[in-house]
């Protein structure tokens, strides 16, 4: 940034130069300065004019701006936007819109890289620093945050009532727990097993060794980021219970247990049925089971997989971490890069396979964030390599709150007026342009909902509620799946629209349209006035285990600001008359203009703790609120 005063006369201005010279001041890092001349006691004319440059890109740099002459998406007459554009119909099936995320203005932009703790609230404290300002644009994350608090909710739900157990529907792991302990020898290693298991849910085994029995909880307790209650396991004493419980009996066994609960099975087939029965629905709910399960082992007792009683669930991103880093993290690794690296490149396919889980399907939803391309959009969208970058932050922090809801475990009239002349015509957005994801989204609700109705059932369904920190929530688990598929049915529906992308469904995708988007039009409306959007975002999830160095390497995404969001045509839209039967013409470069937004977006950082210790969400947002900045937390964290 350079600062230029020009001086009444020449000639005091070149003693000026000549006499004092040039003061630099670092201002703004290495990529920006300030030139400014030494104040001299004369009348002066002062001109500013303030140059920002981007800093140069990385010889390794992920993205470039895309060539709008690439895409050339065909027109359709039929594909007429809803909205008239005052008398004139709009047609933007042959028009191209380029999206970017312009660099933040220290001088123009101050405050927006201030972090809130929600997206109402970095909503409403720039409407109150600035009434009147630029508009707010949803953006994926703030949508993605209405997803978030539901998915935590649903999943706590269903996790409760899977332990405690659902008359005639399911039956709990406390139960299943229960059946063991009656089948095994109180003393064994299997015995103690589970009487320790039993033991952390407040329920005596009076007949088991109660020094081993101490002693493998003490062992358990103490590695913290295995056994401490975190996400929102901490809502409540019994969500706090059942994560240390079922996080206690997802440790490696050792052949001998496990042939002790192998042959508890063997000699009770109801035991065994339910038993398969819990692993086989997490595999689902969540995502496939890694290592062996004790059916598993039972089949093949010569593998030399880890077996657990309830194992961990599969995820791409650990297995990867795992094949790359089998001896432990170098200290300049960067995981998340890591994992875009692979998923950029090929080496990592988020598609689901058939045997995937929810999980699998949530992730699959980011892809277009990293590889825009394989999106039904990508004809209608010209990406700068600023806004790819910005999509690489939205994927960072979405990916990390996927990670931490699984956190346990591991989507005419005839005659009218002739129209008045159309002035200018500028992208008009609802939310931000992402409807691969918003799509891939609705189908990962219809497929957990699909798959809990066909092992819960309607009727329970009906009777549970989703969970929020403090009590239920209002609906019940049925209506709000319901709810939460057309949501996302209805943003993917506005979002083509909004970029004149026509809308593909599968052949036995069944989708009320216009229901799904009146139900997203009026809660893009409210959307600041969603309680869901009112929860703290801040969250932190483990990623990584170095017991050699005593050292856990974590993602968190550390508050919310505001980034700008800018949106232009580079291959105009076409107009005709609402009235008569006029064709259709491009729009003329002198009617179009661009228009700018501010978007919520979350900061990601990836830091690493000390003495192989984790943080529930009150002492990660306590170390986020007494930092502030980005800068400062990480810092904070890295002590």
């Amino acid at each position: 940034m350079r600062r230029y005063i020009v001086f009444g006369t020449i000639g005091v201005a070149l003693t000026a130069i000549l006499s004092y010279g040039y003061i630099y001041q670092e201002r703004l890092g290495k990529s920006l300065g300030r030139l400014r001349m030494p104040r001299i006691e004369s009348p002066v004319y002062t001109v500013e004019r303030t140059e920002y440059k981007p800093p140069a890109p990385a010889a390794d740099d992920l993205f470039h701006d895309d060539d709008p002459q690439t895409k050339n998406p065909t027109f359709d007459p039929d594909l007429v936007d809803s909205r008239p554009e005052g008398d004139w119909r709009v047609n933007l099936s042959a028009a191209v819109m380029r999206l970017d995320c312009p660099m933040l203005l220290p001088d123009q932009d101050a405050g927006l890289d201030r972090l809130s703790k929600s997206y109402a609230d970095a909503v409403r404290e720039y409407r109150k620093r600035n009434p009147g300002g630029v508009s707010i644009l949803p953006s994926i994350n703030m949508i993605d945050g209405k997803a978030k608090q539901f998915d935590d909710g649903l999943f706590a739900a269903i996790d409760q009532a899977y332990y405690d157990g659902i008359d005639q529907v399911l039956v709990g792991h406390l139960d299943l727990l229960k059946r063991f302990r009656d089948k095994l020898d109180p003393k064994s290693n299997a015995g103690t097993l589970i009487a320790a298991a039993l033991k952390l849910a407040e329920i005596e085994s009076p007949e088991a060794d109660a020094r081993a029995v101490d002693e493998a909880i003490r062992f358990f307790d103490a590695a913290a980021v295995r056994s401490k209650p975190a996400g929102f396991y901490t809502w409540s004493p019994k969500l706090s219970q059942l994560f240390r419980v079922l996080r206690f009996l997802q440790a490696s066994l050792d052949p001998s247990t496990a042939d002790q609960l192998v042959d508890a099975l063997a000699a009770d087939p109801a035991l065994a049925r339910d038993y398969e029965a819990a692993n086989a629905f997490f595999d689902k709910f969540s995502n496939p089971h890694s290592g062996l399960t004790l059916t598993d082992y039972a089949k093949n007792r010569e593998a030399r997989s880890a077996i657990h009683f309830f194992p961990p669930s599969s995820n791409k991103e650990s297995q990867l971490f795992s094949k790359l880093f089998p001896r432990g993290l170098p200290p300049d690794a960067d995981l998340m890069r890591t994992l875009v690296t692979a998923i950029r490149s090929g080496k990592v396919d988020l598609k689901p396979k058939a045997g995937s889980g929810w999980y699998d399907h949530q992730v699959y939803a980011l892809e277009t964030l990293l590889l825009p391309e394989k999106g039904a959009e990508n004809a209608k969208l010209v990406l700068t390599k600023q806004y790819k970058k910005r999509m690489l932050e939205a994927f960072k922090a979405m990916m990390t709150k996927r990670r931490e809801t699984h956190l346990r475990t591991a989507d005419v009239s005839v005659g009218a007026p002739a129209p008045r002349p159309l002035e200018r015509l500028s992208p008009r957005l609802r939310l931000e342009p992402a409807p691969t994801y918003y799509l891939r989204t609705a189908r990962a609700y219809d497929f957990i909902g699909r798959f809990l109705d066909s092992t819960l059932g309607k009727p329970a369904l009906e009777k549970l509620h989703g969970l929020r920190e403090g009590g239920e929530r209002e609906s019940t688990l049925a209506a709000e799946l319901d709810r939460m598929r057309s949501l996302f049915y209805g943003f993917y529906l506005l979002s083509s629209e909004d970029i004149g992308s026509k809308t593909e469904f599968a052949s036995d995708e069944s989708v009320d349209a216009d229901k799904c988007m009146k139900l997203a039009s009026e809660w893009l409306e409210k959307c600041v006035d969603d309680i869901d959007l009112a929860a703290d975002t801040r969250v932190a999830v483990p990623v990584y285990v170095n017991p050699a160095a005593g050292r856990v390497r974590c993602w968190g995404t550390l508050g919310v600001r505001l980034a700008k969001f800018d949106a232009r045509f580079v291959k105009p839209p076409s107009i005709k008359p609402i009235s008569g039967d006029g064709d259709w013409k491009p729009v003329t470069n002198e009617q179009l203009r661009s228009v700018q937004y501010l978007i919520p977006v979350d900061e990601f950082g990836e830091f690493e703790l000390t003495s192989m210790q984790f943080l529930t969400r009150p002492e990660f947002r306590a170390i986020c609120d007494a930092g502030g900045t980005k800068e400062a937390i990480l810092k904070a964290l890295s002590h």
